[in-house]
């Protein structure tokens, strides 16, 4: 049956795209094809790359310290087992414990060939006496994970680090084993009996090529394991992580503190107590025109003094605005509300308070949706933004978004990195998701502090 021209036309157009889509799936799947060999590649290739041999001298310095670990656990335990029913036994045992601690730095330099850099764990706590500073050591946590990790250390690297190097040089002989046996001329090497055949040293040699790309990858595996392992021993635990950033936080306590009485100070000095100075000035002279019956100079003068007392309240207000916004008396719920009506875009507020803050918690959540607020509009080109609150009896959660550009990044001029100084003095976190284009949405997270 003969097709007219539109019909024709229809199934040309129904070809086309078929024949399109054929074409990119043979380009997708080239081009898998192209990466998948590659990165096989490169992980079969891995223990002849460059770092792969820094791993190695790490391998080695580290079976060299099992065996020091050895002799060392050996005197050491002997000692005190020895000197524990003496005076002397118990300094000593205490001495042991803080030689933890050389080991825990010792290790973590060598650990730095691998490219991974551990965290130090917190200083020794020295006392004010010589008893306390033995009770002290005795009980330093990280001397005694320290011993722990020199003692499974040198269990495992021991026996793995002798078997593995004496693996390596039977590799290495092997791979030899053709050239010596070309220039002595005499075989040196017994499979049962002496081996007299250059096929045979031949194949020798392929064998040890194996053997030792093999023992190339236990050692990489055996090294990884042994840095996780000083990494789980020998760094800074997570209590240690929060009791640092605690400390942190409350230096910077101090210092935002007392930069705010520095603050509030100038302001009285050189805005309110000049004003109200003036405003005594000219109260006086007014009193001096009154007694010289010159009412019309008297009653300018009492004008302006009551012009810079009703500017010193507005200064007064600011400030006291400023250390705690009066706002929050009638709860935070009520200030946010004031905070989006005050706003130049549309906010959406939902407050869901089942349990309230403390007052710090609260004035800190106050500033936090005020300076969130601020950037939306003076740099996201959002015409919406939303708001919401959520407490349960463990923490105080803030969430902003708006619909704007996005692209936020802590440091680039938002605000945001001094907000997350001032959550962390609160043990609080701020994280963002902003991709570019949009949406933002920033939620910070505070414990709830003091209960009221």
């Amino acid at each position: 049956m003969w097709l007219s021209t539109p019909s024709i036309g229809r199934v040309a157009r129904s070809i086309r795209p078929a024949r399109h889509d054929t074409m990119i799936a043979v380009t997708t799947t080239t081009a898998s094809l192209r990466v998948f060999p590659r990165e096989w590649t490169r992980t079969l290739l891995r223990p002849l790359r460059r770092d792969a041999w820094r791993v190695y001298l790490f391998f080695l310095l580290a079976a060299l310290s099992a065996l020091a670990g050895v002799v060392y656990l050996f005197a050491a335990g002997m000692a005190a087992a020895l000197l524990l029913a003496t005076l002397i036994g118990v300094p000593l045992l205490a001495l042991i414990v803080l030689t933890g601690r050389g080991w825990n730095r010792l290790y973590r330099r060598v650990v730095r060939l691998t490219g991974v850099d551990i965290e130090a764990p917190p200083p020794f706590d020295r006392r004010s006496t010589w008893w306390a500073t033995i009770g002290a050591a005795l009980t330093d946590p990280v001397g005694w994970r320290s011993l722990g990790f020199v003692v499974l250390h040198s269990v495992l690297l021991t026996p793995l680090g002798f078997a593995l190097v004496m693996g390596a040089f039977i590799a290495l002989t092997a791979i030899g084993s053709p050239a010596v046996y070309l220039v002595t001329g005499e075989p040196f090497m017994t499979l049962g009996r002496p081996v007299d055949s250059l096929p045979v040293y031949l194949l020798l040699a392929l064998g040890g090529l194996i053997g030792l790309y093999t023992v190339a990858w236990a050692v990489i595996g055996v090294s990884g394991l042994d840095v996780w392992l000083a990494r789980s021993l020998l760094g800074a635990t997570d209590r240690d992580r929060r009791v640092r950033r605690l400390e942190r936080a409350r230096s910077e306590v101090a210092d935002d503190a007392a930069a705010t009485l520095r603050r509030v100070e100038r302001d009285l000095h050189d805005g309110t107590q000049a004003r109200l100075i003036t405003v005594a000035m000219a109260l006086a002279r007014a009193e001096e025109h009154f007694a010289a019956a010159d009412t019309d100079r008297a009653r300018a003068l009492v004008c302006d003094a009551l012009a810079n007392t009703k500017e010193t309240i507005a200064e007064l207000r600011d400030i006291v605005r400023g250390i705690r916004p009066p706002a929050l008396d009638l709860g935070l719920d009520a200030a946010v509300q004031t905070l989006a009506a005050r706003a130049p875009v549309p906010v959406d507020v939902s407050v869901d308070l089942g349990v309230r803050p403390s007052l710090g918690v609260e004035t800190m959540a106050y500033f936090c949706v005020a300076e969130l607020l601020a950037n939306v509009s003076r740099h996201s080109a959002a015409d919406r933004a939303s708001v919401s609150l959520r407490s349960d009896p463990q923490e105080l959660r803030i969430t902003v978004a708006d619909n704007g550009s996005g692209g936020v990044r802590i440091g680039e001029g938002s605000g945001l990195t001094g907000l997350r100084d001032r959550l962390a003095m609160l043990d609080g976190t701020l994280s963002i998701d902003s991709p570019d284009g949009g949406p933002t949405v920033v939620t910070v997270t505070v414990p709830l502090g003091a209960r009221r």
